[in-house]
């Protein structure tokens, strides 16, 4: 649920860049998508430990997207940011799967 209203507000702050003529819309367009893919694959995956992984891993694409189009000279720490995030989405998927596992 969250990440889909983030994911919504931050088309809508899009539209309104691009109706004042901004070319920032696009990236600020692309990180929504992303937060919006998020909040689906988070409501299609079955288990609930695997929720958040899900979504996080994904949502960590949008900060690498956001460092390409609109910051291309600090892209390096965007990237950092967004494999940091995915090490954390798959550490968590981890846990996750360990708690599981010792439950059966």
């Amino acid at each position: 649920m969250v990440f889909a209203v983030i994911g919504a507000l931050l088309l809508v702050s899009a539209l309104v860049l691009g109706i004042l003529g901004s070319f920032a819309f696009i990236a600020v367009a692309s990180v929504g998508m992303f937060f919006i893919a998020a909040a689906l694959i988070a409501q299609t995956v079955r288990s609930r430990g695997g929720r958040a992984p899900a979504g996080l891993a994904l949502a960590a694409l949008a900060p690498m997207v956001f460092g390409m189009i609109v910051a291309p000279f600090a892209y390096l720490a965007w990237v950092y940011l967004g494999w940091g995030l995915i090490a954390g989405a798959a550490l968590l998927a981890l846990l996750n799967g360990r708690g599981a596992r010792t439950e059966l």
